[in-house]
């Protein structure tokens, strides 16, 4: 790629340029614009051999916790901004995502907003009908399906097959092993390597107070107050990766 592009003569800044793990190369441009002619330049000269995966940030997510009854997706963003003033949108907007109700019978609502707005909305007493509202962000793990370890897809997985209740190699089906006999191999990783701060790994990979879950989440957190006090972090970014449909 860099012997079919030149930058100058696309008239593009380059931010970013890495590689990753998995192989893939992550760009990091300086605007939109320049991201979009170097994905134009990079389809004319490269495009059998690389498959470009433009980025898109995902606002960040929240959840409110006991909504009344009576309040929904469709009106539960007109309800926020008229029962709280002192959360200014600055151009950004409140997105809700859809209801489900918990099993002790109260209803939540999934959301998403702008940096801006989230972070008012956590230092703010949500008012939302008759009630103070509690909100949170929503946090979810990514666990591959295949190995049962965090932070991928089970797509982009290179491990080994390793079942989620056991950490044994084999699939649903085969597994025999009770709920005594149940590991979770990224608390049995941790432990081979903290010898002096073991962690309990007796549990399946399901169980949501898993110390490795914790641990990932806490991470999530931390990266998240992070990125969202970075007005432009990794917003014009791609990644690259060899074209697997080439002839």
């Amino acid at each position: 790629m860099k012997k079919d592009i030149n930058p100058t003569d696309i008239i593009v800044g380059i931010k970013t340029l890495k590689t990753l793990r998995d192989g893939r190369i992550l760009i990091e441009t300086c605007s939109e614009e320049e991201l979009n002619s170097l994905i134009r330049a990079i389809n004319t000269k490269c495009g059998e051999q690389l498959e470009i995966m433009k980025h898109k940030l995902r606002k960040p997510r929240l959840i409110i916790y006991n909504v009344p009854e009576e309040i929904t997706v469709g009106n539960v963003t007109t309800v926020i901004k008229a029962q709280n003033h002192e959360i200014t949108l600055n151009g950004e907007d409140i997105t809700a995502k859809f209801r489900y109700k918990s099993r002790k019978g109260n209803y939540n609502i999934f959301i998403e907003a702008g940096p801006h707005t989230r972070k008012q909305i956590l230092q703010t007493k949500l008012k939302i009908g008759w009630e103070i509202c509690k909100v949170e962000d929503y946090l979810v793990p990514t666990r591959c399906y295949r190995c049962s370890r965090f932070n991928h897809k089970h797509s982009d997985c290179k491990g080994e097959e390793t079942f989620p209740h056991c950490a044994g190699k084999h699939k649903l089906k085969e597994c025999t092993a009770p709920i005594s006999e149940h590991k979770f191999i990224n608390c049995i990783t941790y432990n081979r390597y903290h010898k002096n701060e073991k962690i309990d790994e007796n549990h399946s990979a399901l169980r949501k107070d898993c110390p490795s879950r914790e641990a990932v989440l806490t991470k999530y957190r931390k990266t998240l107050i992070i990125n969202m006090g970075k007005k432009h972090y990794q917003q014009n970014t791609v990644t690259l990766r060899q074209n697997q449909h080439q002839n």
